[in-house]
């Protein structure tokens, strides 16, 4: 079980407004209210308390060109 936990966190991956991928998995969890069957696949960053927020934050930032 904690092993399974694990090798989970490790697949997660930080979130990237360039990619589409990442784009494209923030806009499905935006209409379904879900990130899919593998759950959401992004790390949370300090000092985010939730994904939502901190992909709302970075994908604002990306658009206006305002480096992190």
């Amino acid at each position: 079980m904690i092993l399974e936990k694990h090798q989970e966190t490790l697949q997660k991956r930080t979130f990237d407004p360039t990619k589409q991928e990442d784009m494209n998995l923030f806009k499905l969890f935006l209409e379904t209210g879900r990130w899919g069957d593998k759950g959401c696949p992004f790390i949370l960053e300090w000092p985010f308390l939730t994904i939502p927020d901190m992909l709302k934050d970075s994908i604002t930032k990306h658009v206006l060109g305002i480096a992190k």
